[in-house]
């Protein structure tokens, strides 16, 4: 139902709803200018052939425009409103139940190529649904007072018959007239031009009056007949309407000027022998049409057959040739089958072998897939669809499911699996290098997470086509956990030394510095006021405040270098820089030191692990690349801080790059362990790249919230102790 509701919303419905609408009001017009009409009542009525091929070609949902337009068609001549929606009716239900008859009973096609159609054309249509129409429309007109009730009779008879030659003259026009064109090619234009004036110029001289001969004998009007015959011969249904349609509107254009063998008797007696003869005529022709029609299909069937059995004796007589051909072949291989034989047998036995030999690696194959379910590793084959052809016994002890449940249900939806990176990115690597390793988290049956450390081989078929890859995960969930413990005292003892660090320099530097300020002072008093003393002994003392001197110089720098007190005061860009002045004078290293000012204040652990790392990788520079030059960048944005240290010296060897991690756990000082602990208690990453030509490292860190509230308070606490204390010397 909803189909058909947009069939009828489409714009070429409405457009073909117009065109009948059109065709049958004026068809309906020109039905009530023919003679002989009276109250309505026509003998020739085209509306009911329009209706009919419309119906038949467009479907039932014309009615509404066959409808409208009959009503229109009698609404403006004088006569009652309701007879003329009766009339409405009658025509409407005359087209939909001549087509539905036609349709049920024929099969009906519109082409009009077989007799069936034809007939039932004439029968259903034409003589059986238009009773519907005429008694509907004279009955109405006789209870409306139109016609008086003794012409009832001759009134049905005339409509029937005007509706009948409607349905005879116009539906077969509209229905097989379009083929005329494909039809007519070549000089059978001129063939067709020939017959459609001999059959005007017959017509005319019948029916014509002072153009033609006025026959008044009715016998002579069926003279047009051999030009119908020609026309339904030579160029078929399409011929045979158009012939009847022209001698239809002649001989009904020529009785309406009172010419013709149709004018002798009266009206109806006159209208009868015009219906006749117009019914005749359109009979005759489209059955003698559709016979030939029939008969050349026939023909053409023949001629087919006779062609298929023509093809048939060459392909027998080929099938000889081939059989002949055939028996000499079979000789031949006869003869190399034979002495194929033994070769046959040979490979055979060799077969034999062969298979012998595969069911051993058979069982071998068995064997070791047992040694890999004895394994403890989870171990299965997954395909590039996500689907599972190998699941281990590990694999079930280590996740809960069996190898089944993997298959049906699919990994992704039991392991849940949370990759580092995104998945697209390890499967573009898989493809590239033909591995992968790396840490997964899954779940397991009763809901724990584990973190297992996966390897991943990529399968290739024959052809070298990606299929899918080996999978090994090994659970690192307890090591993980030891990791991260250890992570976290290893973050605790960095903490720890940082303020033993700050504490042994506030000591050095408020106690011990004090006390060797306080002996210089004094040695110098007495330098004062010892002028008895000998030469000796004042160069003994000279000495003794020179070394005092200098081991209160020594001791200065041992406590800024144990702690910075301008990293806490003025924060970690007046610290760095103080740091690298003092490194270049000590090392006689070039240093360019880049900060960028949005750098700011940062939180206290922030400033101190960044001035660690850069205060390890100097010293490292320094004690080990022989670089003559050393240069330092911070930049910071609004989420990271980026710390690039980079030398131009003999680079790191491979096995001190590895330092911090489980394959180099040995470390220098602090060294690059240090250096990552720093970075992984911020939640950073330091990345080292070294070569021939020197060696980088790059940290980034990332800045939060909480990391410049944090900066705030230090900030606020350092200017409070620093108003109210005194401030420390920074020779």
């Amino acid at each position: 139902m909803q189909a058909s509701r947009q069939q009828f919303l489409r714009p070429q419905y409405f457009s073909r709803l117009a065109v009948t609408f059109v065709l049958c009001f004026i068809g309906g017009k020109v039905g009530l200018s023919v003679p002989f009409t009276s109250g309505n009542v026509s003998p020739i009525w085209p509306p009911a052939g329009i209706a009919l091929a419309a119906v038949l070609l467009w479907g039932y949902g014309m009615w509404p425009s066959i409808a409208l337009a009959s009503f229109l068609v009698n609404f403006l001549t004088p006569i009652p409103v309701w007879p003329t929606l009766t009339i409405a009716l009658g025509s409407t239900s005359s087209a939909l139940v001549g087509a539905y008859l036609l349709r049920r009973f024929t099969e009906f096609e519109p082409s009009l190529a077989r007799l069936l159609d034809v007939l039932g054309l004439v029968t259903l249509p034409a003589f059986v649904s238009t009773t519907l129409a005429a008694s509907a429309g004279v009955t109405s007109l006789f209870l409306a007072g139109v016609q008086p009730w003794s012409n009832f009779g001759s009134a049905w008879l005339v409509w029937w018959l005007g509706d009948a030659m409607g349905v005879l003259i116009i539906a077969p026009l509209l229905l097989a007239g379009g083929q005329l064109g494909k039809s007519v090619t070549g000089f059978r234009w001129l063939e067709l031009l020939t017959l459609s004036i001999g059959l005007v110029v017959t017509c005319v001289a019948i029916f014509g009056g002072r153009m033609g001969l006025a026959i008044r004998d009715d016998v002579l009007a069926f003279v047009i007949f051999p030009f119908v015959i020609w026309a339904a011969i030579r160029f078929g249904i399409a011929g045979s309407t158009v012939a009847s349609f022209l001698t239809a509107a002649i001989a009904v254009w020529g009785t309406a000027q009172g010419h013709g063998p149709f004018i002798e008797s009266n009206a109806l007696h006159n209208a009868a022998l015009l219906q006749f003869f117009i019914a005749v005529t359109s009979v005759t022709g489209l059955i003698l049409a559709a016979v030939v029609t029939e008969r050349r299909h026939v023909g053409e069937a023949f001629k087919d057959k006779e062609r298929a059995l023509t093809a048939l004796k060459q392909a027998q007589y080929s099938l000889q040739e081939a059989h002949d051909y055939l028996e000499t072949r079979i000789r031949e291989r006869t003869a190399e089958l034979a002495g194929s034989n033994l070769a046959l047998q040979a490979e055979i036995k060799e077969r034999i072998q062969t298979q012998e030999v595969l069911e051993r690696q058979t069982f071998k194959l068995k064997e070791q897939s047992h040694l890999l379910d004895l394994a403890t590793d989870a171990i299965f084959v997954r395909s590039l669809d996500g689907t599972i052809s190998y699941w281990n016994k590990g694999a079930e002890r280590l996740y809960g499911w069996t190898k089944q449940e993997a298959v049906t249900q699919g990994l992704g939806k039991l392991l849940q699996t949370k990759f580092p990176v995104p998945f697209e990115e390890i499967k573009l690597k898989l493809f590239h290098e033909g591995s992968w390793e790396g840490e997964l988290v899954h779940n397991t049956r009763n809901g724990r997470r584990l973190t297992v450390a996966s390897r991943w081989t990529l399968w290739r078929d024959q052809d070298g086509t990606p299929v899918g890859w080996l999978q090994i995960n090994t659970d690192i969930t307890d090591r993980k956990r030891a990791e991260e413990d250890l992570r976290e005292l290893s973050g605790r003892l960095l903490s720890l030394q940082d303020e033993e660090r700050r504490r042994i320099a506030r000591e050095l530097h408020d106690g011990t510095g004090q006390n060797l300020v306080a002996l210089q002072m004094n040695l110098a008093r007495i330098q004062q006021s010892a002028k008895e003393l000998d030469s000796n002994a004042s160069q003994m003392l000279s000495q003794c405040i020179c070394l005092t001197e200098q081991v209160l110089e020594e001791m200065r720098t041992v406590s800024y270098l144990l702690h910075p007190p301008l990293l806490d005061e003025v924060g970690l860009a007046f610290a760095l820089r103080w740091y690298v002045d003092g490194f270049k004078a000590r090392s006689k290293i070039k240093v360019d030191l880049n900060l960028s000012p949005q750098v700011g204040r940062l939180s206290r652990d922030f400033e101190m692990a960044v001035f660690r790392i850069v205060q390890e990788c100097l010293t490292n520079i320094h004690r080990h690349s022989g670089s003559p030059i050393a240069k330092i960048q911070i930049a910071r944005d609004a989420n990271q801080v980026t710390l690039t240290v980079a030398d131009e010296g003999r680079g790191m060897p491979s096995e001190i790059l590895t330092a911090g991690t489980e394959k180099m756990p040995v470390m220098l000082g602090v060294g690059i362990r240090g250096m990552r602990e720093r970075v992984t208690q911020l939640g950073g990453n330091m990345r080292i790249h070294s070569s021939d030509s020197g060696t980088v490292v790059e940290v980034v860190l990332p800045v939060v919230e909480k990391e410049i509230l944090n900066a705030t308070q230090h900030v606020a606490e350092v200017g409070i102790a620093s108003g109210t204390g005194k401030k420390p010397r920074h020779d």
